[in-house]
């Protein structure tokens, strides 16, 4: 953490920010359990081998510790931090540093704990994080089908252009800027209708396909995110219900985008025409920062 760092906690409609330069009101001294990921990893021995095998690694949840002080309007913003890192209500903490800004959801393990003080006043909480990575707050979504936007800023008049063009390419690249394999959102939406919708992922070799012959206006989204994997349908008057029984039983529901380029084909039995799929994701995600 530089001098230049700003950490922002979120917690419902409350805020509070941090900065890491001393003499702010709000001053973040450090920040421990950011960067390290506890790893368990399971082993077995056969009869007589040197050493052991590894069968099964996963990667722990995380612990952070946010120690600061409070120096200015040291009542009010003491009040202010107890308002929002509050506990039994998760909350999301974002860094923002060199340029670059990464944030991670957890719930409160320990909330702020001051120390006695009139003019400056240290504090320090814990944070459990479930899912120890840290996402990138820029946009990585990507359209794999249907209509790509083209139009923007500056542009010039002059000659042929187009506010849009419809994707023919059976094969699509999607980006993972970060260097962990991440979960995601894919979201079918049938501009008419569609029979049985598939998302290909050719890295991995797996699918998600849809079963159902999709009306025209309908929307269904898979979630491959631990916590809320499933499938919800969208039906043209936005009423929603669970789609789960329209999910092929081959279906890869653990599917992710791996770090760099994937190669993503969507096809439909009938009317691929009429399919428009995207990729709803951070732009990357790494183990620690």
């Amino acid at each position: 953490m530089n001098r230049d760092t700003i950490v922002i906690y979120t917690s419902g409609v409350n805020s509070i920010t941090f900065l890491s330069k001393h003499g702010s009101a709000l001053w973040v001294t450090s920040i421990t359990g950011a960067s390290g990921n506890d790893v368990a990893v399971s082993e077995s021995q056969g009869a007589g081998q040197v050493g052991s095998t590894i069968s099964n690694q996963s990667v722990q949840p995380r612990d952070i510790t946010i120690n600061g002080a409070v120096l200015a309007a040291v009542e009010a913003n003491r009040r202010g931090i107890l308002a929002c890192v509050l506990p039994g209500v998760t909350g999301r903490l974002t860094v923002i540093q060199n340029g670059e800004s990464w944030y991670i959801d957890g719930a409160p393990k320990r909330t702020p704990e001051f120390s006695d003080g009139s003019v400056v006043q240290d504090f320090q909480f814990v944070l459990h994080c479930p899912y120890p990575y840290w996402r990138s707050t820029a946009d990585g979504s990507a359209q794999v089908a249907g209509l790509t936007k083209l139009f923007q800023f500056p542009c010039s008049l002059a000659g042929t252009w187009y506010i849009s063009k419809y994707s023919d390419s059976l094969f699509t690249v999607v980006n993972n800027d970060g260097t962990a394999a991440m979960e995601f959102d894919v979201i079918f939406t049938a501009a008419t209708e569609v029979t049985d919708p598939e998302f290909y992922h050719v890295e991995r070799g797996t699918f998600i396909k849809i079963n159902k012959v999709m009306a025209a206006g309908e929307k269904i989204t898979v979630s491959t995110v631990y916590g809320r994997k499933g499938v919800t349908l969208q039906l043209p008057d936005g009423t929603q219900a669970n789609g789960f029984k329209y999910l092929d039983v081959g279906s890869d529901l653990n599917m992710q985008m791996a770090p760099g380029t994937n190669t993503i084909r969507c096809d439909a039995a009938n009317n691929r025409e009429g399919l428009r799929v995207q990729v709803i994701m951070p732009k990357g995600v790494v183990p620690g920062i």
